[in-house]
């Protein structure tokens, strides 16, 4: 158990006591010993001091802090049983350093040895993202923003008439549904390589799984939580906007919204590799679903000449464009 600033009533319950600083040991043993041994070093404690805030102050002092580092390193060398402690080191360096220069000198082959199979690696890793990203995907606020906006959408376009008047709001109802999930799907996924950074690293270098297990376990455990929400909202909205009223104009409605978000999900996944920072990377995705929008036709029917094909890069646009 490790204590920051004990009172003196928890220190004085302690057993044994082992003080560090910077990584070295400065004190071990007793702790009714500790006080003596500082004395013995030149450092006596006040009998009304708090003998934790002492030792506290004693080691904020570099001067101090070294010199009692020292001491303890020089009485574990005279101790019969530090001599023992530091000959074992001794040995176990010079063998590791041998079998180190045996690895070094040994031949370099494509085979790399890894703890689990590749079909473990990636059910414990679609199991242990899962579980991760439920909890944000799904969450009790992800939820209400769905439905909110799910009654907000019935609200403006309830029961869309069939008519030339009205075509443009049926329109608009059907671009704010794909940008409106595009970019959700998007900001979501942007974060999330540039956040698992770390971990990834520290995981792949103690050789747990490959990178296509880590990939390939993020697409399958995500998969079910990116479609929920925009599944939730697209089957209310679309029968009660009265968008074409036939079962098989809905499901290829509901599988291209789907597309779309998996589509732009896939893009924030990009940029968030690519660029690595949370911040920057949120930047080039605001650019790259407004610049999206822009070429989708809602908003400009005829692009100036040398743009028209990037309009093809566009996973949104309208038919006539």
């Amino acid at each position: 158990m490790v204590i920051h600033q004990p009172s003196s009533q928890v220190f004085e319950s302690f057993d044994k006591l082992m003080l560090m600083a910077d990584g070295h040991m400065v004190y071990f043993g007793e702790r009714a010993g500790v006080v003596d041994y500082l004395a013995d070093q030149g450092y006596k404690c006040h009998p009304n001091f708090n003998p934790a805030d002492y030792i506290l102050e004693l080691l904020n002092d570099n001067t101090i802090k070294q010199n009692l580092i020292n001491a303890y390193a020089h009485d574990v060398r005279d101790d019969p049983t530090g001599k023992q402690v530091v000959e074992k080191h001794s040995r176990r360096t010079r063998t590791d350093n041998q079998l180190s220069n045996t690895i070094l000198d040994a031949p370099v082959t494509s085979e790399r040895r890894w703890e689990a199979t590749f079909l473990q690696q990636v059910s414990i890793l679609t199991e242990r993202t899962f579980k991760q990203s439920r909890k944000i995907m799904l969450s009790k606020v992800n939820i209400f923003q769905t439905i909110a906006l799910t009654i907000v959408c019935l609200l403006v376009w309830l029961q869309i008439p069939f008519s030339e008047v009205n075509i443009n709001d049926r329109v608009g109802n059907i671009f704010f549904c794909g940008v409106f999930w595009a970019f959700n799907a998007m900001i979501g996924s942007v974060s999330s390589f540039p956040l698992d950074l770390v971990m990834l690293s520290k995981e792949r270098q103690s050789r747990s799984y490959r990178l296509l297990s880590y990939y390939l376990s993020k697409q399958i455990a995500e998969l079910p939580l990116i479609i929920f929400n925009p599944t939730l909202y697209t089957i209310p909205v679309y029968w009660a906007t009265n968008l074409l009223p036939d079962f098989g104009r809905f499901v290829a409605y509901l599988i291209v919204i789907l597309l779309t978000t998996l589509t732009s999900q896939s893009f924030g996944y990009l940029f968030g590799a690519t660029v690595l920072n949370v911040h920057k990377s949120i930047s080039v995705s605001l650019v790259f679903i407004l610049a999206s929008m822009l070429l989708g036709g809602f908003y400009i029917k005829h692009l100036p000449f040398g743009l028209t094909w990037l309009k093809y890069l566009v996973s949104s646009r309208d038919k006539s464009y």
